[in-house]
């Protein structure tokens, strides 16, 4: 599939998407992400459109997630329920190359059954939430597309109201999504980067919602009791993303026009000693620990 025209289209093939049907290659958010956290190397790396050896990141440590997110917002990419424990087995591991072959992510049995309860999680979670309207009144797996000064941009949400002015994101991880720590997950994946670059994109293709919608990171852990938070993007949070999502695209349009994408600079480095080590060191430095006589310390 080839687009044209900058809009929202709705119904679109996850393959065909990933594929980039934009004229020319397009930024996302996940290119921004990584021009700016590693390099335009990386970027271009990282680019199927650009790097004519680029192949899909098909780590198994993405399974799990990818199915939970294809049953609970109804798309996504497809997956087939391969009858093994695990993929030591020569012939897991053909079945396995054979759904990648059909565009296909296989998932082990018990990971469907992780998969299928965390959706489950998420209904019965969200029907007692005050965001109990997530994922709901709207269309899943939506691109949104468009283009600034020759430079064209595709972003797929996970989930847009059909207001325009809510979107949803499902997020799934190993790691705790307590509310506690919740913002700092956001961080370091870059929520607000994602938040802004989409905002960007609909805020030129519906003007009328500049500055009324509202952006909501739905964020489960993988483990049960799969447990969920509802994290909604504030201004600080928009304004700190639409910043960096102005560098990336600063950065590729630069690399763009002249076909250079440097990698790391070639010069040395001297980083300031991290503070909060230092501080660190400096406390049991003071506590005294290593003045203690060595026979009055317990044994091992």
């Amino acid at each position: 599939m080839k687009i044209t025209q900058p809009g929202i289209y709705r119904g679109l093939l996850d393959a065909d998407y990933r594929r980039d049907p934009c004229p020319v290659p397009s930024f996302t958010q996940s290119l921004c992400k990584i021009i700016i956290d590693r390099s335009p190397k990386h970027a271009w790396t990282a680019c199927e459109s650009l790097n004519p050896d680029w192949l899909p990141d098909d780590d198994p440590k993405f399974d799990v997630g990818n199915a939970a997110h294809r049953l609970v917002l109804g798309r996504g990419k497809d997956f087939e329920i391969i009858d093994f424990d695990d993929w030591r087995k020569k012939a897991a591991q053909d079945a396995r190359h054979e759904a990648a072959r059909a565009g296909k992510i296989a998932i082990l049995s018990h990971q469907f059954k992780q998969a299928f309860d965390m959706a489950g999680h998420v209904s019965v979670q969200l029907h007692k939430h005050e965001d109990r309207d997530a994922f709901t009144k709207g269309s899943a797996e939506v691109m949104i597309c468009w283009e600034e000064d020759g430079i064209w941009f595709r972003s797929l949400i996970d989930w847009l109201h059909d207001d325009l002015r809510t979107i949803d994101d499902y997020k799934s991880s190993a790691m705790s999504m307590a509310p506690h720590v919740i913002g700092l997950r956001a961080e370091a994946a870059g929520w607000d980067i994602q938040a802004a670059f989409i905002a960007r994109g609909l805020d030129i293709l519906d003007p009328q919602g500049a500055g009324r919608r509202r952006f909501r990171f739905i964020g489960q852990e993988t483990q049960e009791p799969h447990a969920l938070t509802v994290m909604h993007m504030t201004e600080p949070w928009m304004t700190m993303g639409a910043k960096k999502v102005q560098t990336g695209i600063d950065l590729w349009c630069r690399c763009m026009q002249t076909g250079r994408w440097p990698a790391y600079p070639a010069r040395s480095q001297t980083p300031e000693y991290p503070g909060f080590k230092e501080k660190l060191w400096l406390e049991r430095e003071l506590s005294g620990e290593f003045e203690n006589d060595p026979a009055n310390l317990m044994a091992g």
